[in-house]
């Protein structure tokens, strides 16, 4: 087959699969509201997907460089209903996995019998939520949900910002109700 005749093949497919492709119905629905309002849904073997804002619930577990923190966060339903909760404004400085590998005294850590592993894994986490939306700036201190614990911010190479002098601030991804922050190092 000359390439002439696979040209001409190629463009006859294409416009007889375009010709029949709008000839089928798309599956698409409207919900009953009027038409000014009416939301555009996906159904999808019965299971409809919303159409919506993202919030940090959603994007953060995306996210495979964060699945450690992102378990911290999973264990305290009242964290994660802020991090749904579209009215919200938040940052988190989220520490990468590595982070967790490479430390020795883990979140969990407890040195006595007395100690609650789950309230400090609830501490560290509130130390490193911040309840407003930050674009970081240096000399910045932001006062954090943990009472008393402050995020000082300075400026790094890059554009990037240290915290607390110890923590790179890495990839910034917005939503919604917040920002977040990935970081080569933890907070508290």
């Amino acid at each position: 087959m000359s390439h002439q005749n696979i040209v001409s093949f190629l463009m006859y497919f294409l416009i007889l699969s375009t010709s029949l492709a709008q000839l089928i119905e798309p599956k698409y629905f409207y919900d009953n509201t009027p038409y000014e309002e009416n939301v555009l849904k996906i159904q999808i073997d019965d299971y409809t997907i919303p159409q919506g804002p993202t919030t940090l619930n959603d994007i953060l577990p995306m996210e495979k460089d964060l699945t450690t923190f992102v378990d911290y966060l999973r264990m305290f339903g009242d964290i994660i209903d802020k991090l749904d909760d579209k009215d919200e404004s938040l940052t988190l400085f989220a520490p990468i996995n590595k982070v967790f590998h490479n430390v020795t005294n883990k979140p969990s850590y407890v040195t006595s019998s007395s100690e609650d592993p789950m309230e400090k894994i609830r501490r560290f986490v509130l130390a490193h939520i911040v309840p407003k939306i930050s674009k970081l700036h240096n000399g910045e201190e932001l006062d954090t949900l943990l009472e008393g614990t402050k995020v000082e911010v300075k400026s790094g190479n890059d554009g990037n910002f240290i915290l607390n002098e110890k923590a790179n601030t890495g990839m910034t991804k917005e939503a919604v109700n917040g920002r977040f922050y990935k970081i080569d190092a933890t907070l508290i």
